[in-house]
């Protein structure tokens, strides 16, 4: 604590995976009466004097949002591993291999990123990716500027063929069916 009675304050959070994340949450901790010093994915540094307000308020508003403040390594690294799967899947070209990718990011064996992270969501790294990729066909047919088999090609697949059954096993219907509903049902990236 500093002579005006504030401490500055830094937490990681789970389930900050865009920019309005970021937005959402500088603007509910500022209305509370926090100071945001930096704020970025998985984590935000503030200054609060805790005689105005209470860390508890300050938890409270990141929990009343959705978010959820990690306390152990081993839930920092699988959120890490989790935003570099999601920057893979949506900024990338998809053409390098998803464990080289991660990694290249985390300078760590993959095998380390694998069990921390199966632990973590009680899934795969790859089983998450291919959700998300699942999503983002989704994302695709709904903003219907490419064609199916474009679509596979933007995702990395050889053929669409293999996308598509992919596509109906996780979805139960094909590609085209999803492509009838107007719009069909997504599932939000965080609750993936």
């Amino acid at each position: 604590m500093n002579s005006h009675g504030t401490i500055t304050e830094q937490f990681k959070i789970s389930g900050m995976i865009c920019t309005r994340c970021l937005k959402i949450l500088n603007i509910e901790l500022k209305a509370a009466g926090a100071e945001v010093m930096e704020i970025q994915l998985g984590q935000i540094t503030i200054r609060y004097n805790p005689g105005k307000i209470p860390k508890s308020t300050i938890q409270k508003v990141i929990l009343e949002n959705e978010f959820e403040i990690i306390i152990d390594r081993e839930n920092l690294e699988a959120e890490e591993i989790k935003r570099w799967v999601i920057n893979y899947v949506w900024n990338s070209d998809l053409k390098e291999n998803l464990s080289d990718y991660l990694i290249s990011k985390t300078q760590k064996r993959y095998e380390n990123l694998s069990k921390s992270f199966s632990k973590t969501f009680g899934k795969t790294i790859e089983r998450y990716c291919l959700l998300l990729k699942i999503e983002k066909v989704k994302e695709y047919i709904q903003g219907n500027q490419l064609s199916l088999s474009e679509i596979a090609y933007a995702l990395g697949y050889q053929n669409l063929s293999s996308l598509s059954k992919q596509f109906k096993l996780e979805t139960g219907i094909t590609m085209k069916e999803y492509k009838k509903l107007n719009p069909g049902s997504r599932i939000p990236i965080d609750k993936i």
